[in-house]
């Protein structure tokens, strides 16, 4: 994992690219966090391309690392007396086999037809001849997103995370206060945001704020490890507060539904509804339904192999991730050369079993945050003892006690319904908005 690490944040020198004679900047943090966004087509794939380009010369460095990586945790297994790397690595997270291959089956499956038609909207509303991987990220209305401050994001942060009461609140004020988070782009710093929450310390987060809404949901989904954990010390020893890697985004993922739920009964704008439904649909699903199950596709087809006695190199790996890309998306959208090398972006396959447990955490929050609109205070407070309880209970019993039954298939298909008649909602107002 260290190796990895440098290699993307040290090693690898992004340059320029240029369009039509003008150069523009690239970097890890500029292409995840602004170009693949950009709206202009001609600069969006260009960027793609460019950053594809220099992923490619580090391709075989970084398949020998996953290798290593993936070996390691064999042999471990092995050693352990498991059959299968999955196992073992299932096995600390308490759950067994069938709740693991439900998550990724199910939502490769039924999931696929919602985001194909999320997918068309996109091509619709930006006249693209063709729909390619280097689209998938645009805005549903790039011309809408409010810009926003670190200090105004405080309004919204605590607006959207009051209803789960002061000492929660509290919690959120401080990180504000007393600096807990690292708000500025920095080069060589970490792409993405996290949260760390050190026991008998206070939680640090890390985010590099772009200065865009959207930014709301991440810091929100971060403040919600922060809470987690911060009212999990307070209530368990050391040894008791941290769950099952399976429910750890549950918490997160839940801030990012309370906060969508704050903006929409806040406003009566309907380019101002679209927004929220697109941002929950086009961040908050799309990055833990989409782009972390289909990690989790890869990953299980990888295990599969070293399971066999098999190896894996560069070219394996990007065959196994064109595979899950085409075999999700269709004919919708065309897989772009380069798009096959999506797997080196991410460092959780150096965590183990972690990538489908963020829709695993996504499900159960879906369905509390339901809960929340039906039966306000009732559900809240099973929800804060759930936090409360940390590491002292299984994924399945911490489910139970948020209301949840995630021994059957039925929260992640009611779940996936959901998102579908979210697209259908935005495909509305998007229509009405014409």
């Amino acid at each position: 994992y260290q190796i990895y690490n440098r290699a993307k944040l040290a090693d690898m020198d992004f340059g320029t690219f240029t369009v039509d004679g003008k150069e523009y900047p690239l970097s890890f943090v500029l292409f995840e966090g602004q170009w693949e966004y950009e709206k202009d087509t001609k600069l969006r794939r260009a960027a793609f391309e460019a950053f594809s380009k220099k992923l490619r010369e580090y391709q075989h460095t970084i398949a020998t690392t996953y290798q290593t990586q993936v070996q390691k945790e064999k042999t471990l297994a092995t050693l352990r007396g498991f059959d299968s790397v999955i196992d073992s690595l299932l096995f600390p997270q308490k759950v067994d086999r069938d709740l693991y291959h439900r998550q990724i089956d199910l939502i490769v499956e039924h999931l696929a037809p919602h985001m194909r038609k999320y997918a068309k909207l996109i091509q619709r509303i930006y006249n693209l001849e063709e729909m390619t991987f280097a689209d998938l990220k645009l805005d549903i209305d790039p011309d809408f997103e409010p810009k926003i401050s670190v200090e105004e994001s405080r309004q919204y942060i605590e607006g959207a995370l009051s209803v789960l009461g002061e000492d929660y609140l509290e919690v959120v004020k401080r990180a504000y206060e007393e600096r807990w988070i690292d708000f500025v782009q920095n080069k060589g710093k970490s792409t993405g945001a996290f949260c760390s929450s050190p026991y008998g310390r206070h939680p640090y987060i890390l985010i590099s704020w772009t200065e865009r809404m959207r930014e709301v949901f991440v810091l929100a989904h971060e403040l919600g490890h922060a809470g987690h954990f911060y009212l999990a010390q307070q209530n368990q020893n050391i040894f008791d507060t941290r769950p099952s890697q399976y429910f750890i985004e549950a918490p997160s993922t839940m801030n990012e539904m309370l906060m969508a739920n704050y903006l929409m009964k806040n406003t009566e704008d309907k380019r101002m509804k679209r927004w929220v439904l697109s941002s929950i649909v086009s961040r908050t699903y799309y990055h833990n339904f989409v782009t972390h199950l289909l990690e989790a596709h890869f990953q299980r087809e990888v295990y599969r192999i070293i399971d066999d006695g098999g190896s894996v190199q560069a070219a394996t790996l990007n065959k196994l991730k064109r595979d899950t890309l085409e075999k999700f998306w269709g004919d919708a959208v065309r897989i772009n050369e380069g798009a096959e090398l999506t797997w080196m972006r991410q460092p959780h396959y150096y965590m183990g079993l972690y990538p489908y447990t963020y829709s695993a955490g996504l499900t159960i929050a879906t369905e509390v945050s339901k809960r929340v609109l039906n039966e306000g205070q009732k559900a809240l407070d099973d929800w804060k003892e759930v936090l409360k309880a940390g590491g002292t209970k299984t994924p399945i019993e911490l489910a139970q006690m948020a209301g949840v039954d995630i021994t059957t298939e039925k929260p992640l298909l009611n779940t996936i319904d959901h998102i579908g008649s979210l697209i259908d909602e935005i495909v509305k107002l998007t229509d009405e908005l014409a």
